[in-house]
């Protein structure tokens, strides 16, 4: 979604902390990340305490909380999953998706906020005792988990938990009611991909997997994703076949030699893999892809169509199919409506 200046609104008046904040960031903005300059006089009695990013309601998205975010990998942090990783041409386009994140999220927040909606201190409780149960962690351990995660301390965690269950909370409210699969579009689908849920497709396909750690910090993250992209740049521009590549690089020891996967039917997969998968055209490489396994670039090798093993399995997996298609459908359209609604300033 292309990140939008809404010059209909202005913001009311505002004092203190905030209108310096305001002020000294609308005159000075120099960030050699973004690889941009403007300087300027600052009026005497101000200082810079933080650049501004952007502008949301009466809300402010400050460049270092952009900064943080980036490196949490924020961009790939969104309620309604995206398919693939979008490689940014640069670290300036890299900010800005990260930013777009960030306004549709704070614009989804202030909506539920809106509309009364809140997450208990008790629910947040739930969820760091489930985090550290599962992980048999200690206070301390717990502290130092939260930090290589991007977070100051357990303070900035429980908020960042609780932003997210509000925006779950209001997107399910907001559009679990309006998500309907007719029966008649699942038997459509069927008769016309799967002739009546008879015969399915397998396909043939190799992988690397760039794995990554269980509670794996941003900084690891970030390199293990630059990882497979450069590993994805080497293969795509045939300087290294896609076997050497797997035998040299990937972290599937599972998977037969040169990263072969073998014939594979769609649902047997992870819904993000075989999306991608499925997409491909026969000897095609896709873009980096991350799924909960870690990084991965696939590679078609063939397809071929066979009796279908079980219809309600089909049916189950074109409701899947269709529910998120939809989901993803309403999900955009209602970020454009509050969009349009609603004053969003960008500052870089």
């Amino acid at each position: 979604m292309a990140i939008r200046t809404n010059p209909g609104r202005r913001l009311g008046r505002t004092t203190g902390l905030f209108t310096t904040l305001i002020i000294a960031a609308s005159l000075v903005l120099s960030s050699p990340v973004l690889g941009a300059e403007r300087k300027a006089k600052l009026p005497k009695g101000y200082r810079q305490l933080d650049g501004i990013a952007a502008v949301v309601g009466r809300k402010i998205i400050t460049l270092s909380q952009l900064v943080r975010a980036q490196a949490q990998n924020s961009a790939s942090q969104k309620l309604v999953p995206t398919r693939q990783s979008v490689r940014p041409r640069n670290r300036r386009e890299m900010l800005r998706q990260v930013l777009d994140t960030l306004i549709d999220n704070l614009l989804v927040t202030q909506a539920a906020t809106s509309l009364g909606i809140t997450v208990p201190d008790t629910e947040i409780d739930g969820h760091l005792k489930k985090l550290r149960d599962r992980n048999l962690w200690d206070m301390d351990e717990l502290k130092e988990a939260v930090r290589k995660m991007g977070f100051a301390d357990v303070a900035a965690y429980r908020q960042h938990v609780r932003a997210e269950k509000l925006r779950v909370k209001m997107i399910r409210s907001k559009l679990g009611s309006r998500l309907r699969v007719a029966e008649a579009e699942i038997k459509r689908v069927l008769d016309l991909q799967y002739k009546g849920g008879t015969v399915e497709e397998e396909l043939h396909s190799r992988h690397i997997l760039i794995k990554v750690p269980e509670g794996a910090s941003p900084v690891v993250l970030n390199r293990l994703r630059d990882k497979a992209w450069k590993i994805h740049d080497v293969v795509q521009a045939k300087k290294k076949s896609f076997v050497d590549a797997a035998e040299e690089f990937s972290d599937d020891e599972g998977t037969e030699y040169g990263g072969d996967l073998g014939w594979m039917r769609r649902w047997m997969l992870d819904q993000t893999f075989a999306g991608t998968l499925w997409s491909l055209k026969k000897g095609q490489i896709s873009k980096v892809v991350q799924t909960p396994f870690g990084f991965h670039i696939i590679k078609l090798i063939d397809r071929r169509t066979v009796k279908a093993k079980n219809k309600r399995i089909l049916e189950q997996m074109v409701r899947a199919q269709l529910m998120e298609k939809q989901f993803a459908k309403l999900y955009e359209q209602w970020i454009a409506e509050l969009r349009r609604t609603a004053h969003v300033e960008i500052r870089i």
